[in-house]
Parts: C-alpha cells; structure tokens; sequence
C-alpha cells in the first residue's frame, strides 16, 4: 500500500503538479528541470503520443462544419509521423546549433522542454476539437482563437525553456532560435539528397541487374 502511494503521488507530480508549475512559473520550473534533474521523459513521451493522437484525431473527427477532409486520402501512421518527425528535426537542429555557440543544453533536456511547451498546445488543441462539433459555423472563429493560443503559448514556453537550458541572453536567444531555422533548412536539404541519391543508386542497380538477365 505503501508503495502503491508512493507510486501515486510521483505520477501526480510527473504529469500534473510539475508540468502546472511550469505553466505558471516557467522560467523558475525550466531552471529546476536544468539543475535539479526534475521533469519527466515519460510525461514527455506522452505530451509527443497525445501530439500524434491528436493530428489523426483532428484530421477525422474536426467539425462537419470546417473538416474537408478525405479519409481515404492517407494513413494514420503518415498524420503520426508528420507530427513526431518535426520534433525530432527541431531537436537535432537546435542541439547541433547550440553545440557549436557554447550552449549547455543537452539533446535530451532539448526534447523534454519542447515538450513541455508542447502541452499547452495540445490541451489547447482538445479544446478547439471538442468546440468544432459544436459551434455554429459563424462561432467557428472562436475554434481558430482557441488554436492561436496554443500555438503562441508553445512559442513562448519553447523560447523561454531553451533560454533556459542553453543559458542564454535575450538576443543569443533570439540568434539561436534564426540558426536553428537554418539548421533545419540544412537538415532537411541534406535528408532529401540523400534518398534522392539512394533512390538512383537503387535504380542502377534494378537495370544493371536487368541487362544481367536478358543477356544471360
């Protein structure tokens, strides 16, 4: 019984306690996950699975009213992955950019304060999902207000918890944040020439291995 407290009341600070503390005092709660270890990776891991959720969610269930939507039109494992691959590419930019600028940011810490800023985002995103089934169409404004909320909440958070993480000033943040645009540019550049190039190494090969055959 004892342990079944214990265990309770580390789950209520993981994902209930810590995660509001940082709604309210963000800059006093990334400082505490930097240097006092605090946050959870599995809080984290669930902020990214409810992110995927959400995009197949929103992608079937948006409100007849403003969903045009074709169902059969893609997967539910590509809606996951345009949600999880972002992610990762942000993190990736952001640790390489601040690897070189002296940032003491780690990949990890990288990825737990994005998605803590992440979490305000999605219950925003149930928020204006729910709303969508029920509003008029001439209410539908308020599911678009309700969404630009989130989505300047979890710049703000983001901002400030990798300000944070990485030490950094106003306008080293600022530097940081354009740097990591570019990364990600680079990223995303290489990552398409690289399956481009594959693609036509693999094509030679189908038509050496088809001349092998006719002349053999």
């Amino acid at each position: 019984m004892k342990s079944m407290k214990s265990f309770l009341s580390a789950f209520k600070y993981a994902f209930h306690v810590f995660p509001m503390h940082i709604l309210g005092r963000p800059f006093n709660g990334f400082d505490r996950m930097k240097h006092e270890k605090q946050g959870s990776m599995a809080f984290c891991l669930f902020v990214l699975f409810l992110s995927c959720i959400l995009n197949v969610l929103e992608y079937v269930y948006n409100g007849f009213l403003i969903n045009y939507n074709d169902l059969y039109q893609v997967s539910t494992l590509y809606l996951m992955l345009v949600t999880a691959f972002p992610v990762f590419l942000f993190v990736t930019g952001n640790w390489s950019v601040t690897t070189l600028l002296n940032g003491e940011g780690k990949y990890h810490e990288i990825f737990m304060v994005t998605m803590y800023a992440l979490y305000p985002f999605c219950l925003c995103r149930i928020a204006a999902l729910l709303l969508s089934n029920v509003l008029l169409l001439d209410e539908m404004a308020i599911v678009s207000a309700i969404r630009g909320i989130g989505v300047a909440l979890f710049v703000f958070y983001l901002f400030v918890g990798l300000v944070v993480i990485h030490n950094y000033g106003f306008g080293q943040g600022i530097g940081m944040v354009l740097l990591t645009l570019f990364a990600i540019m680079v990223i995303v550049f290489v990552l398409m020439l690289g399956f481009s190039l594959v693609a036509d190494v693999f094509d030679f090969l189908r038509t050496v291995l088809r001349e092998l055959r006719l002349r053999l």
